[in-house]
């Protein structure tokens, strides 16, 4: 996807890609792909001559074919706030690593264009190109890396393929591990299929359920704080929402995840009530304790191991200041 910006609106260009075996109309596409915005939404952008489809203006029920040009020219409005610090970690010829805050999506999505950690790089070191090599949540904060190149950007595509790209997370959890046995540390592997959550009208939502994709994820705690625990988090694979919805699953949720640690009407009446709704039922008002801690990985240049780290102060001083 490219995005160009005007005084009048934002311009999003991407090519369509069909899924295996199905057949789409231009409105079930934009409700698959973009779920920021629901289907009388999307109808309305339709008939305002918001979205073109090689060059010609698009209607609700036409059937996309592969490779077709899609332009969406989406009226600028003001961005919700966002914590706009960063930190550059680690920058060579091909790779830049950041560490990002708690409250700033990673690229462009939804109601987030300007105010993302992807334009905020490009826009402070005058970068033409950035490529995404893979997402935190908005409210994830930690390490993230992105190439400078193509070549680059496709050489550590083929890394993530191969499982060669090892990451380390840091969480406080709403209640300690299981512990097997007083004299070892409490710890536990999961092992267990994630996909969308069929049972939810909340249409970003995953769930451990037996038509999602493996998905693996070790547990460890290292520190007991009250009734919460501090875990190292190693994802051995790379499922959407991963370690809240294993955590969430083993009823150990990540402190502050609105999604996974609320009700699904409850999520529904934070997202119209905001904070208020959170005070009402004694939620934490910060945001998810989930940081990326580490980064490990064969430098598609040079080959050799790189490793990325940022410390879990992030989390630790947001759950004391919120205690």
């Amino acid at each position: 996807m490219s995005i160009r910006m005007t005084s009048e609106h934002t311009e999003l260009t991407f090519h369509y890609m069909r899924v295996e075996g199905r057949e789409e109309t231009l409105l079930e596409f934009l409700l698959r792909r973009f779920r920021y915005l629901d289907d009388q939404e999307w109808r309305e952008n339709i008939n305002n001559r918001r979205i073109w489809i090689d060059g010609n203006l698009g209607s609700a029920h036409y059937k996309l074919r592969n490779n077709q040009k899609i332009v969406y020219f989406r009226p600028d409005f003001l961005e919700p706030d966002v914590d706009l610090d960063f930190e550059i970690i680690f920058e060579d010829d091909a790779l830049i690593g950041v560490c990002k805050s708690g409250n700033l999506p990673t690229s462009p999505s939804g109601k987030y264009y300007k105010n993302t950690l992807v334009s905020l790089i490009k826009s402070q070191f005058g970068l033409k190109k950035l490529y995404t090599l893979h997402r935190l949540d908005r409210e994830t904060s930690g390490v993230i890396i992105f190439a400078k190149r193509q070549e680059v950007a496709q050489s550590m595509a083929a890394h993530f393929r191969k499982n060669r790209i090892h990451k380390i997370y840091s969480a406080i959890l709403n209640r300690h591990l299981p512990q097997i046995s007083k004299t070892t540390v409490p710890e536990i592997f999961i092992s267990l299929p994630i996909g969308q959550d069929l049972n939810s009208n909340i249409r970003i939502k995953q769930s451990v359920n037996s038509l999602g994709k493996p998905s693996q994820t070790y547990f460890r705690e290292i520190g007991k704080m009250g009734d919460y625990s501090l875990v190292e988090v190693r994802p051995f694979s790379g499922r959407t929402h991963q370690i809240r919805v294993h955590a969430a699953h083993m009823g150990c949720s990540v402190v502050g995840d609105k999604l996974y640690g609320l009700p699904n009407d409850g999520f529904i009446r934070w997202l119209n009530e905001g904070a208020d709704y959170l005070l009402s039922q004694n939620f934490p008002l910060h945001r998810q304790l989930l940081h990326a801690v580490e980064i490990r990985f064969p430098h598609p240049v040079t080959r050799k191991e790189t490793v990325i780290r940022s410390d879990n102060e992030k989390i630790l001083k947001e759950f004391k200041q919120s205690s």
